[in-house]
């Protein structure tokens, strides 16, 4: 059986078409669109522009799928859509436009899809940096033991305080830690697991730069380890640049080029908030572990 998932995410809508093989998930199809609906937020509300757009995307997504195959598309929607005000009316109006059902999932039930989506088993934790939001999880093997979502996205962070000098990097930084010491002390006081993955665009976008190949290629990139000291290195690099200059940088996509050093400014707090020596860098996320479940159940 081929099945489809779509995510509404803040940066970016994707689509994954996959199907279950002796007992794994075999990807078939991985698209993206970047509509930034989390930057149409205006007000708590989603512009009518940003609306639309998403809405389009999300219509061309399924057709795709559909047209690959899928016996059944399954659409959920993380951020942007669970803080708007009129995200209801998005939601039925990207329903009415694709012929989907939309659910819109929690923070946390965001961070336990990513869990499932990256991890090989044992201790594990997992690191998700989206834009509007941020999910760490804990877990051994199946069991969840502790997971939360916080409000530091690259695309939240970059709104509230854009990254143009190495000054403003630093502030990120440390705002992020003390968002991560309020609000999640929780996790903090979990087990440190024995190893971290981190997933999301800022992750796939430092896999490509770190190995200087156009985007980030599984082949080349997936699990690979990154350390706090190229974290570090990387985030103040950017935030000395333009944004032009960034856009020059094998493997960083000209659209990521604003919000890149916020999303590396989180990834920064959370390995000195958490001790992360390293993490692994991995494709995989709150998609793939989405689809995991539903074949689960299905056999």
């Amino acid at each position: 059986m081929r099945l489809a998932c779509m995510g509404i995410g803040s940066n970016a809508i994707r689509l994954l078409i996959a199907q279950w093989t002796e007992e794994r998930l075999c990807v078939l199809r991985r698209e993206r669109r970047g509509t930034r609906l989390f930057a149409g937020l205006v007000d708590g509300a989603l512009t009518e522009e940003s609306i639309r757009s998403s809405v389009e995307a999300v219509a061309e997504l399924a057709a795709l799928a559909r047209l690959d195959g899928a016996q059944e598309i399954f659409v959920f929607a993380t951020s942007a859509v669970r803080d708007a005000l009129n995200g209801e009316e998005f939601t039925r109006r990207a329903e009415a436009a694709s012929g989907t059902k939309i659910e819109i999932i929690s923070g946390e039930q965001e961070a336990v899809l990513s869990y499932i989506g990256a991890s090989e088993g044992g201790r594990c934790g997992v690191l998700d940096i989206g834009g509007g939001s941020t999910e760490f999880t804990i877990g051994e093997d199946d069991r969840i033991l502790c997971a939360v979502s916080l409000q530091m996205g690259a695309v939240r962070m970059n709104a509230q305080t854009p990254i143009l000098r190495c000054e403003d990097y630093e502030t990120t930084v440390e705002r992020c830690m003390r968002m991560i010491s309020r609000d999640a002390a929780a996790l903090l006081a979990c087990p440190k697991p024995e190893s971290w993955v981190g997933v999301g665009g800022t992750m796939t976008t430092l896999g490509a730069m770190q190995r200087g190949v156009p985007m980030f290629d599984p082949r080349l990139c997936e699990g690979m380890r990154v350390s706090r000291a190229d974290v570090c290195a990387w985030g103040r690099r950017l935030s000395r640049l333009t944004i032009a200059e960034r856009r020059q940088i094998v493997g960083l996509m000209p659209h990521r080029a604003d919000i890149i050093p916020s999303g590396m400014a989180i990834l920064e707090a959370a390995m000195r908030a958490f001790g992360m020596e390293e993490l692994a860098l991995s494709a995989h996320g709150n998609m793939d572990g989405y689809l995991k479940k539903k074949f689960r159940e299905m056999y």
